[in-house]
C-alpha cells in the first residue's frame, strides 16, 4: 500500500510542470506557502491574478482528478482576469494541454482535475454551486469589493469543501474603498511597498507591489513618472494611492457623507443662546436584531440654523421590550419632544407604541439619496455638528460608501458590505428638525437710565435725524424736478 502511494506520488511530481519563477521571489513565497488560510495584498500589476493561477494549477497536478475554484466578484470578471490572460497565457507558454470549455469557464488538465471559475458577489445561483463540494484550492480574487459576507463564506461554505484534500483557501486583492470586512480586518496596516509577510487570525498573510514583479519594474516606473509628470498632485489622490502604493485610502468622492472631523466635530457643550428660543430634542431609532439597534439624538434651536448630535449609538440583539428601555433611559437624559423610528417593521413599531407607549413615528424613507445631498450640503456649511459621544455615528459616516457597480447603472444605493444603522438614525432626525427654520433673536431692550439705554437712545436719535435729511433731500430734489419741468412748457 505505501509502496503504491509512492509510485504515485512519484509519478505525480514527474507529470508535474515546473510552475515556480525563483527570480519573483515574492511570489515564489506565495506560492509555496502551506498554510491553509493565506491573504495576499498587493498594487495593481503585481502579478497577484498570476500567482493565483499558478497555485491553482500547482493543486490540480498534485491531486489528479481534483476540482480548483476560482472566485470573483462576477462570471464576467472572473473570465476576463483569470481565463484570458492567465490560464490560457501559461498554457500556451508551457503546452499544458488544458482543455478550456469556454461555455461553463472550465479548465480540465490532462490528469482529469478541473479548474472552475465563478462569480459569486451578484449572482445567488452561482454562490448555490458551491454547496456540497469539495475542492483542492479555492482562490478568491478582487476580496477588497464584496458586498456579500467573506467571513460566510469562508468558513461557512468553503473551509468545509477543502477539508478532503486538507486544501489552502487564498483571499487576493488591492485596497479599495471599502474599509470594512474579512479582507480589510486580515490586511489594514499592511504596505505591499515594503514587500514581506504576516500572521493575523491565523491567516498567512504575503504583501508586494508591481516594484518586486521583474517581469513589470520598469514598466511600472515608466508608467508612475508618467503619471507625475503629468500631473504633480496625482501621487496624493486615493486612486493612486490605492492602485500604485497599495494602501488603504477611502476615494472622498464615493463616500455617501460629506462628513470631516474638523467642521464637524464640536465638544458636546450645546452652546447658551440668548432670548425667548428653547432647545427641542428629537431621538432617531433604526431598529435591528442580528443587525444592530442604533439611537440618535439630536437638538436645534429657536434661533440657530446648526443641528446638534448630541448622542449616537447602535446595540445588537436587543428585542422589542430592550428596545423600549434604552429608549426611556435616553428620554429620562434628555428632553425628548419627538421619537422617530424605521418603520420597516410594522409590527414592531406598533408594539413599542402600543404595549411600551414609546409614541413613536414613522420614518420618511422616500427619495433617501435626495434628502442625503441636502443633508450633505448643511455639513459643508457646518450646520451640521457631532459631538464625542456619537462615535458610532462618525465611524460610519467615514466609511460609507455608494455602491460603484450601482453607480454604474446610475443608482445611488449605500453600499450593502458597509453598516449604516447610526447613518441612517441620523437622516430619520435630521428629516424630522426644523433648525432651517431658525430666526435671529432681536437683542434684549436695555434698561433706562442705563449707559446701554442712553447709548439705545442716541442711536436711535442719529437715525432719526438721518431719516429725516434723507427725506428733506429727496422732498428737495422732487421740487427741483418740478420747476425744471415748468420751465420746459413755459
Amino acid at each position: 500500500m505505501a509502496l503504491a502511494q509512492s509510485l504515485r506520488q512519484a509519478r505525480t511530481e514527474a507529470e508535474t510542470p515546473d510552475l515556480i519563477d525563483h527570480g519573483f521571489v515574492a511570489q515564489a513565497k506565495f506560492l509555496l506557502d502551506t498554510v491553509a488560510l493565506i491573504v495576499v495584498l498587493c498594487t495593481r500589476r503585481a502579478g497577484k491574478s498570476f500567482g493565483a493561477a499558478l497555485r491553482l494549477l500547482r493543486a490540480a497536478y498534485k491531486h489528479p482528478g481534483a476540482s480548483c475554484l476560482y472566485i470573483a466578484l462576477t462570471r464576467d470578471s472572473a473570465e476576463k482576469i483569470l481565463w484570458k490572460d492567465c490560464l490560457k497565457v501559461i498554457d500556451r507558454k508551457l503546452k499544458l494541454g488544458i482543455n478550456f470549455n469556454e461555455t461553463k469557464l472550465r479548465a480540465t488538465l490532462p490528469n482529469g482535475s478541473v479548474i472552475y471559475l465563478l462569480g459569486v458577489d451578484s449572482d445567488e445561483e452561482e454562490k448555490q454551486k458551491l454547496l456540497g463540494q469539495k475542492y483542492a484550492e479555492v482562490v478568491i480574487d478582487e476580496a477588497a469589493s464584496y458586498a456579500i459576507d467573506l467571513t460566510e463564506l469562508v468558513f461557512g461554505i468553503l473551509k468545509p469543501a477543502v477539508a478532503d484534500y486538507r486544501g489552502a483557501i487564498v483571499l487576493i486583492g488591492t485596497p479599495g474603498n471599502l474599509k470594512n470586512g474579512l479582507f480589510f480586518d486580515l490586511t489594514e496596516g499592511q504596505d505591499p511597498g515594503v514587500p514581506g509577510q504576516w500572521m493575523k487570525l491565523g491567516w498567512s498573510g504575503h504583501r508586494w507591489s508591481a516594484m518586486d514583479n521583474p517581469h513589470m519594474r520598469e514598466k511600472w516606473l515608466a508608467e508612475i513618472a508618467e503619471l507625475i509628470a503629468a500631473n504633480p498632485l496625482i501621487e496624493q489622490t486615493p486612486l493612486f494611492q490605492q492602485h500604485y502604493r497599495g494602501r488603504w485610502v477611502i476615494d472622498d468622492s464615493k463616500l455617501v457623507y460629506r462628513y470631516m472631523p474638523v467642521r464637524n466635530d464640536y465638544d458636546g457643550t450645546l452652546p447658551v443662546i440668548r432670548g425667548r428660543g428653547e432647545w427641542h430634542f428629537v431621538l432617531g431609532i433604526d431598529l435591528g436584531f442580528t443587525d444592530a439597534c442604533s439611537f440618535t439624538v439630536g437638538a436645534y434651536h429657536d434661533h440657530d440654523k446648526t443641528l446638534r448630535y448630541v448622542l449616537s449609538y447602535k446595540k445588537a440583539g436587543l428585542d422589542i421590550t430592550a428596545t423600549s428601555e434604552e429608549a426611556e433611559r435616553i428620554k429620562a437624559q434628555w428632553p425628548i419632544e419627538q421619537t422617530v423610528i424605521d418603520g420597516a417593521n410594522k409590527q414592531a413599531v406598533e408594539e413599542l407604541n402600543r404595549r411600551h407607549g414609546l409614541e413613536a413615528q414613522p420614518a420618511d424613507k422616500r427619495e433617501k439619496a435626495e434628502f442625503i445631498d441636502i443633508m450633505n450640503a448643511e455639513m459643508i456649511q457646518e450646520r451640521v455638528k457631532v459631538s464625542p459621544q456619537c462615535q458610532d455615528l462618525k465611524d460610519e459616516w467615514a466609511g460609507l460608501i455608494w455602491d460603484e457597480r450601482a453607480l454604474m447603472k446610475r443608482k445611488r444605493v449605500e453600499h450593502p458590505g458597509c453598516e449604516n444603522h447610526c447613518a441612517d438614525g441620523a437622516l430619520y432626525v435630521w428629516r424630522h428638525c426644523w433648525q432651517y427654520l431658525a430666526t435671529a433673536e432681536p437683542p434684549p431692550v436695555p434698561k433706562v437710565n442705563t449707559a446701554e439705554w442712553h447709548e439705545a437712545q442716541a442711536k436711535q436719535a442719529q437715525r432719526e435725524l438721518e431719516e429725516m435729511a434723507e427725506a428733506e433731500f429727496a422732498e428737495n430734489q422732487r421740487q427741483e424736478r418740478e420747476r425744471n419741468e415748468a420751465q420746459e412748457w413755459d
